[in-house]
């Protein structure tokens, strides 16, 4: 808590006589703001020290929301004090906000320790429902080895699974790999007479796909029909994904037609993984007459959809409509990323148009897109290769107005750029901008090589040799002229 004499003297609180556990409720409940919550809270046991004390009802209202504002350690405790004050158990509906504002916040190995420790710590024997909760926690976080000790404690002391507590167990086998477990939980659920949902049945399913095997996805995907559990879009898309994993689009249509004539609605996850699949199984015009359909249907493609889809026309070299699918992109408000721009230089510098590459790095720099650490690498190969294509046509200015570009931004410049392109200012006579070139490569420690020192020492000896000649000429010309 606050400190009090400081919490006081900023607002203080004025008090009816008698002070009473619902009117302090009431004044908690109706604060929005938490600080000024621990403050109403505090202020009621200063104003009457020897005559007021809270209720359990009161201390488990306010740690509740000290739990659901992300502050679970004050929250715990608060029930810690009033475990110490009113030596009553905490009621297990105070414990569930904690053990849940530990798990949103990533730290499912604390609502383990809370969970595992709550008989001592607060008197209380929690049921299935904070064991479910904290399984899922463990299983959200990747603790697969922990969720499954717990599983076998809660054997151990005879609490009987729900039907979400099996989903989690479900769940974490799926995670690890361990199908064939997964399936043995599934059967043991049906044999205990506890009905799987759909969530049971979209685990089991996603695990499948995920592993490659389509053929016993579709097997549980029949079971769930038979049992009259209605298949959902997380259903579909799992099928879907997993038709398109394993190179079969035409199956993944099949589905996307039956999910729509059974009335379920595809989302964006749906159409992406479709997309995908049908651009990596050489369909691509396919997969723009589905993203066509996304606008029909009102849903509109994210940055994976796109993606999925320029990647695709790139690959074929049709980088024209790769770019278009950009510019609709940016009309929708969506911003191309880095990966998405790369695919489309890359296209176009496989495709020979380095002019047109060198614009779009242009675009790139005018949008924002600037490098982080994921895409540096992507960013420097984009542009050394722009700089190269450009120098492989003789395009110096260009090509030098991209590096400097690279330079502003600190985007590294590679030796073999280097050297091409101090090999094609030197072409071009432009001895300058050559020789800053190599001032900038030493500055750098790159040394250039044997074949640039070649380049550019040429260009200065040509360019001695002309004045000489000139000078000849001229003395040859003076004499004629005297005689």
């Amino acid at each position: 808590m606050k400190p009090l004499k400081a919490s006081l003297a900023r607002a203080p609180i004025r008090w009816t006589h008698p002070i009473t556990p619902s009117q302090v409720c009431v004044l908690i409940r109706a604060e929005p703001d938490i600080h000024k919550a621990i403050l109403i809270f505090d202020s009621a046991t200063a104003e009457y020290p020897s005559g007021y004390r809270h209720d359990l009802p009161t201390f488990t209202l306010l740690s509740s929301r000290l739990a659901l504002s992300s502050h679970p350690r004050r929250a715990e405790q608060l029930l810690l004090r009033a475990v110490r004050e009113l030596s009553l158990p905490i009621p297990e509906p105070a414990l569930l906000p904690l053990l849940r504002s530990h798990a949103r916040a990533g730290r499912p190995l604390e609502s383990l320790r809370l969970l595992l420790h709550s008989p001592s710590l607060f008197s209380l024997q929690p049921s299935h429902r904070s064991y479910t909760l904290v399984l899922s926690s463990l299983v959200a976080g990747n603790h697969l080895s922990q969720a499954r000790h717990l599983y076998k404690h809660m054997k151990d002391i005879n609490i009987p699974p729900s039907v979400a507590t099996f989903n989690a167990l479900v769940k974490a086998l799926c995670s690890s790999g361990s199908l064939d477990a997964a399936v043995g939980v599934f059967r043991r659920m049906t044999d205990r007479h506890c009905k799987p949902d759909a969530c049971t049945y979209n685990t089991l399913i996603d695990g499948f796909c995920k592993s490659g095997k389509v053929g016993d996805a579709r097997d549980i995907f029949r079971e769930m029909q038979e049992k009259r559990c209605a298949p959902t879009v997380v259903t579909y898309c799992s099928l879907i994904h997993g038709h398109c994993l394993s190179g079969d689009p035409d199956g993944a249509l099949e589905l996307f037609d039956e999910m729509r004539v059974r009335g379920v609605k595809p989302n964006v996850v749906t159409y992406s993984a479709l997309v995908d699949g049908l651009c990596k199984g050489g369909r691509v015009m396919k997969a723009v007459e589905v993203v066509e359909q996304m606008a029909v249907d009102k849903c509109k493609p994210n940055v994976i959809t796109y993606s999925g889809l320029v990647d695709g026309l790139c690959r074929e070299g049709r980088v024209r409509e790769a770019m278009e699918m950009l510019d609709r992109m940016r009309i929708q408000g969506r911003k191309p990323d880095a990966g998405l721009c790369g695919k489309v230089i890359n296209g176009l510098c496989d495709s020979g148009k380095f002019h047109e590459a060198a614009n779009c790095l242009d675009e790139m720099v005018l949008s924002g897109v600037q490098p982080n650490r994921v895409t540096w690498s992507l960013h420097v190969r984009m542009h050394n290769v722009v700089v190269r294509g450009l120098c492989g046509e003789s395009d110096a200015n260009r090509a030098f107005q991209v590096y400097l570009s690279m330079r502003s931004r600190g985007i590294n410049t590679e030796p073999e750029t280097f050297q091409l392109l101090i090999d094609c200012l030197c072409k071009k006579d432009d001895l300058q901008r050559a020789a800053q070139l190599v001032y900038e490569m030493l500055v750098g420690g790159c040394v250039p090589d044997y074949v640039t020192w070649r380049a550019i020492v040429g260009v200065f000896w040509n360019r001695s040799r002309v004045r000489e000649s000139a000078e000849l000429m001229l003395d040859t010309i003076t004499d004629r002229v005297k005689t």
